[in-house]
């Protein structure tokens, strides 16, 4: 697995990356939203990622998959380099509000989200603390049966899902101070 990781590094020339040398249409930051926001109570970081949002069927549809795939890399090597400035695995948070069921069952983005996925499980071990899937809809079952095959055991032991706003606030208030929530899904305070 380390060997593929570098072997992979070096194809993908990451350990000279650079956003700048990557050029992506500026739309790519609007249709996948995600933030570097906030840490845990042990100062690890946090990446907001809200996938019930996201565009990916029609990214995938429309744009040229090569360069979306490569803009998925330079996410995570965002937050990569994070998690070694912070010394720490990293969370995630993915926000699930507003996923459609057209956007879920679309075959394509299915797809393309599974080989990023399987890629970042195979060049990034280890380096996720805890995933909390977060106003996830019905349909999401559909999608994370899809998604889950290719997670590693130990990967899908950290995942936690949750329907309600209530119940993950409750949670995420155990893991995380509450100025580590996001401004848009800050829970009213009592």
């Amino acid at each position: 697995m380390l060997r593929y990781a570098v072997q992979w590094r070096k194809e993908m020339d990451l350990d000279n990356y650079s956003l700048k040398r990557w050029n992506f249409p500026t739309h790519f930051d609007s249709a996948l939203k995600h933030i570097y926001f906030g840490r845990d109570y042990e100062g690890a970081p946090i990446a907001w990622l809200f996938l019930g949002a996201w565009t990916l069927k029609q990214m995938v549809e429309n744009e040229d998959l090569e360069q979306l795939r490569r803009y998925f890399y330079s996410v995570m090597e965002q937050g990569f380099q994070l998690f070694i400035d912070c010394d720490s695995p990293g969370n995630v948070v993915v926000d699930m509000e507003g996923l459609s069921y057209t956007q879920a069952t679309h075959i394509p983005a299915l797809k393309f989200f599974y080989t990023i996925f399987q890629t970042f499980e195979q060049c990034y071990p280890e380096t996720l603390k805890y995933i909390l899937v977060i106003n996830a809809p019905w349909i999401f079952s559909f999608c994370f049966n899809f998604i889950k095959s290719v997670m590693v055991q130990r990967t899908l032991a950290k995942v936690k899902i949750f329907r309600s706003k209530e119940d993950w606030h409750a949670d995420f208030l155990t893991r995380f101070p509450r100025e580590s929530i996001v401004p848009e899904l800050q829970p009213p305070i009592n």
